[in-house]
């Protein structure tokens, strides 16, 4: 809970300071792959059905993804993200902000049809980026999903040991104009990802221990 609270006072901060400039405004078309992200946390891995929200973080190209090294994760993930993802957030990387509404940008994937699992914001159509960089830059992205049927719409509701995944970074050009034409996430790079529940410590150090005992009764047998 500690950790939330300081990831919920960065988000709101820098929430605040998207919110009041434009500067370097670039236009993103947030739009992934169908089957692009997987339910790995309510049963049995498979193609997400509106129950993952998605955003994504951007910093200037070059900048390291301490989250997924440039990997997207799959069925399981690392204990931490939640407290990294914290860290990004004051250390170079910004959640994407809707220059037009101030807002973050949060869409849950879609639930059926012909393009279940992907996620595809604003509709679809091109939209501001708001953050200082020149426009029409190329930046690094990281899209970041969670289970959204606790209720969290925002990654700023989002909180550990909520299931969470990540895309792992990749470089994407943003539109210099509205009039410009941009790519899709899942055309500039952006792989799918899995979506699976943050080992807690101790469930780790529990799993660790039971491992050890299973391994002393084996020698003992043989």
């Amino acid at each position: 809970m500690i950790m939330n609270i300081k990831l919920t006072a960065t988000m709101a901060a820098l929430l605040v300071a998207g919110g009041m400039s434009t500067f370097g405004q670039g236009y993103v078309l947030f739009v992934t792959e169908k089957n692009g992200v997987y339910d790995n946390f309510s049963g049995a891995s498979q193609v997400a059905a509106g129950d993952v929200t998605s955003t994504f973080l951007w910093a200037p190209t070059g900048t390291a993804d301490p989250l997924g090294a440039g990997s997207s994760s799959t069925a399981t993930s690392a204990a931490g993200a939640w407290a990294t993802i914290a860290s990004m957030l004051s250390s170079g990387w910004s959640v994407a902000v809707n220059a037009a509404t101030s807002n973050e940008v949060d869409v849950a994937d879609n639930a059926s049809g012909a393009f279940k699992g992907q996620s595809a914001y604003n509709g679809g159509v091109a939209f501001g980026l708001a953050g200082n960089y020149t426009p029409g830059a190329s930046l690094e992205m990281v899209v970041i999903g969670w289970d959204n049927l606790t209720g969290a719409g925002t990654l700023e509701q989002a909180e550990d040991p909520q299931p969470v995944g990540w895309s792992g970074a990749f470089t994407y050009a943003t539109g210099a104009t509205s009039g410009s034409t941009v790519s899709t996430f899942g055309n500039s790079g952006e792989a799918p990802f899995g979506v699976a529940s943050v080992p807690e410590p101790a469930s780790l150090a529990l799993a660790g221990l039971g491992g050890l005992s299973m391994l002393f009764l084996r020698r003992r047998k043989s």
